[in-house]
């Protein structure tokens, strides 16, 4: 991809600004060849960033240490402190639990954010839009090139360092300095076009009509895991735009897309939490949708009786259960409805399965895979931590054949022309297979089980009848006619 002519100075600029550190690295050190006892000057940003590719390679860790016993102690230290260090933070890859939901889930087809699908094919238009949008946000921010392109140079290492390394190491500066640049104007510019129409009225026509027209698509792309950037980044282009901010409203729209609304007058807004510093726009999206408030609760169950882990919808049904969709429950508002011991309502949000929706909830769901390592025996995981994986756990427990998925469509459950039938038992099936169990899902399977368990006698028989009511009318009906055709036989005798 060419570079536009204004970053190419730039790029030069910081390698002579490099250049000049080593040159007085060299005269440090030459002094100290004269007697110096100690070092006066700090190693640049860059090397500082070398160091730690150099320190990640295997390569490096031989050259280091001559010791075998170090090498494995230092190769054990560095991913201990990769792995555990910022799990949260990280730019994770796909979890390979999660690989057989296919790629068009997990790979972008139109826009490549970030570094892990830098160099797919099919990207140069977006490529070339992001000089674009690159130009509009210098525009927007008053401010000069060399300002805002030296801004996110300021956070470069901290970004650097968030990436897998093996996909960041051969790549230099020069090349992922420009990427974090252009690919946060993107996003910055994509939000912005979700606002008031008065706040798009100076946006470049070009720019505008290639996100009216691919909007669906790009969307779908950057909410997916391994298609991210750095917030600390984007946060970076957003302090130079003007007010109001665009992310809330893109936020706002985003989560009512999930639920099958567009955005009109009825718009709800964000209740911004200023504690939260989000890892990427996925992470913000997902924290709006699912929220941080923890419903757990110290549930009682007998664990000398054997506890089932799945219950399909006619197994629901049987029990005396009920599904109710409600659009105004969100993801933590999952609750099994007691109604005194007699039947009971399993209360969900409904799920709009598009395609788009599909995507951002697997890849919401891969994201609480990643940053929270274990669900149960981490001291600091509530149900926010696992809401996702739950809510689509719920649905892998409900679906094991094509009929239920037309169950819970004719029950509203399931809503939306996405995916056929058969493609969405195929995608539950395999989240139900290979997706770690979340505390919500937990939770309301023991609150099944306990109902289960103290049902009354009253009940079981209503079930009973309900369930097997055309047999005991065709029964009733035979006995009927049987006592029919007896009086008149008797009948004719008497007579």
């Amino acid at each position: 991809m060419e570079q536009p002519s204004w970053v190419v100075p730039m790029v030069w600029s910081m390698e002579e600004e490099e250049e000049e550190e080593e040159e007085e690295e060299e005269e440090d050190a030459a002094g100290s060849d004269h007697g110096s006892s100690f070092q006066t000057s700090f190693p640049s940003q860059s090397s500082q960033v070398q160091q730690v590719v150099e320190h990640a390679a295997p390569a490096a860790t031989h050259k280091n240490c001559s010791n075998p016993d170090q090498v494995f102690e230092k190769a054990a230290q560095v991913f201990c402190d990769d792995y555990l260090r910022s799990m949260h933070w990280k730019m994770h890859r796909f979890p390979p639990s999660l690989i057989d939901v296919g790629l068009r889930f997990t790979a972008p087809v139109t826009v490549a954010i970030g570094p892990y699908h830098h160099d797919d094919e099919g990207m140069l238009e977006a490529e070339q839009v992001k000089h674009v949008a690159a130009n509009q946000c210098i525009n927007d921010s008053g401010r000069t090139v060399q300002e805002v392109y030296n801004a996110v140079f300021s956070v470069l290492h901290v970004a650097r360092s968030l990436y897998h390394q093996e996909k960041v190491a051969d790549m230099g500066d020069d090349i992922f300095l420009p990427m974090m640049f252009f690919d946060a104007c993107f996003l910055v510019q994509y939000m912005r076009c979700y606002g008031e129409p008065e706040d798009i009225d100076d946006m470049d026509d070009a720019l505008h009509s290639y996100f009216s027209a691919n909007y669906e698509r790009i969307r779908t792309d950057i909410m997916m895991l391994e298609n991210q950037i750095p917030w600390v980044v984007v946060k970076m282009i957003l302090s130079f735009m003007p007010a109001p901010s665009p992310w809330e409203r893109f936020v706002a729209v985003m989560r009512s897309c999930l639920k099958n609304r567009t955005a009109g007058s009825d718009l709800q807004d964000l209740d911004i939490d200023a504690t939260y510093e989000p890892p990427h726009l996925l992470g913000l999206v997902r924290f709006y949708i699912v929220g941080n408030n923890d419903t757990s609760k110290d549930l009682q169950f007998n664990a000398d009786k054997p506890l089932s882990l799945s219950i399909s919808v006619a197994e629901l049904a049987d029990v005396g259960i009920t599904l109710v969709p409600k659009d105004d429950v969100g993801i933590l508002g999952m609750e099994l409805d007691d109604k005194g011991g007699f039947c009971a309502d399993l209360v969900l949000p409904p799920l709009y399965l598009t395609e788009a929706n599909a995507t951002w909830i697997v890849n919401m769901a891969a994201f609480e895979l990643c940053k929270t390592p274990d669900f149960y025996d981490d001291d600091d995981a509530d149900d926010e931590d696992s809401a996702v994986c739950s809510y689509l756990h719920l649905f892998a427990m409900l679906l094991d054949k094509k009929q239920d998925v037309h169950e819970l469509r004719k029950k509203h459950v399931i809503e939306g022309g996405g995916l056929t039938s058969k493609e969405a038992l195929d995608f539950f099936t395999c989240i139900g297979k290979n997706m770690r169990l979340g505390q919500c899902y937990l939770d309301i399977i023991i609150k099944i089980e306990n109902f289960k368990r103290k049902r009354s006698p009253l009940l079981k028989f209503f079930l009973f009848l309900k369930k097997h009511k055309n047999r005991i009318m065709a029964l009733a009906s035979l006995t009927a006619l049987g006592v029919g055709i007896l009086s008149s036989l008797q009948a004719l005798k008497s007579a």
